[in-house]
């Protein structure tokens, strides 16, 4: 789960309006802090970020040593939540490639199809006409 850091900033501000405090509401699920971080849900991990975000270095580590996080595990969310989520669009482009290569593929091959069907029905017609004119010359 990706968000900008923007839309981040507004829920924020938008919640300490609300309450008077930095941290929004949480629900009873993700307010408890608890088994190991790298289980932790996205709602667990942005409580974490929020509440350890305005702290000093001492008092971040204490807080991590509490909790039982490590100080690099939340650079790497805060990275996640913060860094712009690059969609799937190289991928999606790629597969996009691929698919325009087999439809320009298949359209060649259905011309070529096209025309050697076309010249088999000419030759059926030149065949019918030429069996016309024997036969009218044998009578």
């Amino acid at each position: 789960l990706n968000m900008s850091a923007g839309t981040l900033r507004k829920w924020l501000q938008s919640a300490s309006k609300k309450t008077g405090t930095i941290a929004p509401p949480v629900s009873a699920a993700t307010a408890a802090l608890d088994g190991p971080a790298s289980a932790w849900t996205p709602a667990q991990r942005l409580m974490a970020l929020q509440q350890s975000y305005a702290l000093d270095d001492m008092a971040r580590a204490s807080w991590c040593r509490e909790h039982g996080v490590f100080e690099h595990q939340l650079v790497q969310w805060h990275q996640a939540f913060c860094t712009p989520a690059v969609p799937a669009s190289r991928e999606a482009s790629g597969a996009f490639r691929e698919l325009q290569r087999q439809h320009d593929q298949l359209q060649r091959e259905l011309r070529r199809k096209e025309k050697a069907l076309a010249e088999v029905a000419a030759l059926l017609v030149l065949q019918k006409n030429f069996q016309a004119l024997l036969e009218g010359a044998d009578k």
